[in-house]
């Protein structure tokens, strides 16, 4: 019987404290602009996994993914998701230009760390 108690009042805990991808996203947003791509995807792409239809959180972290993709020469299909996803984005010209546009903002949020990495700078 307190087994049985013990697992119903275990389960309400469980499912408060499921992931949601922000803490993830703000770890993803540090490496990168630590100029860490790989850190930085990594931590991208579980925020992803995490926020699942969230779109506050998974946009950022898609962009991250798109970014940190093109620095490291690898393929993503971040952008696409991003179409999916963000209302008003139509196609994934759209999607790079927001993700340029959010460089350009971290820049002027960090600017010194943004100095630390040339990649960041062009």
């Amino acid at each position: 019987m307190k087994f049985m108690i013990c697992i119903f009042l275990l389960l309400p805990l469980i499912s408060c404290s499921g992931k949601s991808g922000k803490e993830e996203k703000e770890l993803a947003t540090q490496a990168f602009i630590s100029c860490d791509f790989l850190g930085a995807k990594k931590n991208a792409e579980l925020a992803v996994e995490y926020a699942g239809s969230n779109v506050e959180v998974a946009v950022p972290a898609l962009l991250i993914i798109g970014k940190s993709s093109e620095f490291l020469g690898q393929q993503s299909s971040a952008y696409d998701k991003i179409v999916e996803l963000a209302p008003g984005v139509n196609n994934t010209s759209e999607a790079k230009k927001i993700a340029n546009q959010f460089v350009q903002n971290l820049s002027r949020m960090a600017p010194e760390k943004v100095k630390a990495c040339p990649k960041l700078q062009s």
